[in-house]
């Protein structure tokens, strides 16, 4: 059960954060910008649910230069499960919802964590795989 709670609250968290830094509702700082690049462990990559890959670096540049760049976007996420984990990596999925501009998108994510008990839920992010659900409307 400690499992899925740190993977829920991880999840939760992070995407707070890009909400948060999307909407303009933390200053443009490297300090409140310093948890997104914290638990992306380095060699970090997430693969869009368009197909293309990006590494760790250049999404943090994208993500700092969307700083207030889509105000009034919502993020949350629903469904998180835990589908293998050993001593050293976790794998979980869940759905990520947004909103914005009246229209609402879905995606399918898979995450590999690695455990690490120097990150604020113990797990830091290794990779992540996006797909598309077929779109909503809000």
């Amino acid at each position: 059960m400690q499992l899925i709670a740190s993977c829920r609250n991880e999840i939760d968290a992070l995407h707070q954060c890009f909400e948060s830094w999307f909407n303009g509702r933390v200053p443009r700082t490297t300090e409140a910008f310093e948890r997104m690049g914290t638990v992306l462990a380095r060699a970090f990559v997430i693969v869009m649910p368009h197909g293309g890959k990006v590494e760790r670096e250049p999404l943090l540049k994208v993500l700092y230069e969307a700083h207030t760049g889509r105000p009034g976007i919502r993020i949350w996420i629903e469904n998180v499960r835990i589908l293998a984990e050993d001593h050293e990596l976790v794998i979980a999925e869940y759905e990520e919802w947004q909103e914005e501009g009246g229209e609402t998108t879905s995606r399918h994510s898979t995450v590999i964590f690695r455990r690490n008990d120097a990150m604020p839920n113990g797990l830091e992010w290794l990779r992540v795989h996006e797909t598309w659900f077929k779109e909503a409307t809000a």
